[in-house]
């Protein structure tokens, strides 16, 4: 993977990162609900996100985990289940550019929130 480059966030690529990540981890323990594993990625997540009049703000976030189908991130910013927004996800292998979807977001004691967000692709 080349990892000077932002790529287009596709289900092939993520499909290739994750099975790189694969082969270099231990098996995993535990029961897992989603359809499709996640696997811990922690990095840097770069959304833009909308307000009501279609400004984009940058907002940073941090990646938690990776699948086919999503990211989980750790962010200051509440945002709103439905929400839809553009993302770059930067990872030690490659950078990806996309698109998303809020699916879920929970305030933490500490302030923040985690966020679940489906990719659109």
């Amino acid at each position: 993977m080349d990892a000077t480059e932002i790529c287009p966030l596709t289900r092939e690529a993520v499909g290739k990162l994750l099975k790189l990540r694969e082969e270099q981890a231990p098996e995993r323990n535990g029961k897992e609900r989603r359809r499709a594993p996640r696997w811990p990625f922690p990095g840097t997540t770069e959304l833009w996100v909308p307000d009501a009049d279609g400004v984009e703000n940058y907002v940073l976030a941090t990646c938690l985990d990776l699948g086919e189908r999503g990211i989980g991130i750790r962010c200051d910013e509440m945002l709103p289940v439905g929400l839809e927004l553009a993302l770059a996800i930067h990872q030690p292998e490659v950078s990806f550019h996309g698109r998303a979807v809020v699916r879920h977001s929970t305030a933490t004691t500490v302030g923040d929130h985690i966020v679940g967000l489906e990719f659109l692709f």
